[in-house]
């Protein structure tokens, strides 16, 4: 666990190589998004999944960014 609490709510400037992983995450979550689209009827449930793919997306993309040794925090 992360010992700097500061470091937790800072904004985390990705590398280059986590902007690039973080592009092919948004790819990868916008094709499952749109199978949900496809296939889901539009119901609550359908709704859920979106909701809940699009917040799998930000923890995802933060734990790129976090854990980069080379990305930059502004504190």
């Amino acid at each position: 666990m992360n010992s700097d609490p500061l470091k937790t709510f800072a904004y985390h400037s990705p590398s280059p190589e986590g902007l690039q992983q973080i592009a092919q995450l948004r790819k990868a979550f916008s094709e499952v998004a749109a199978v949900i689209y496809l296939y889901a009827p539009d119901t609550r449930e359908r709704s859920i999944a979106l909701t809940r793919l699009e917040e799998a997306a930000m923890w995802a993309i933060k734990s790129i960014v976090f854990n980069d040794p080379e990305s930059k925090v502004d504190q």
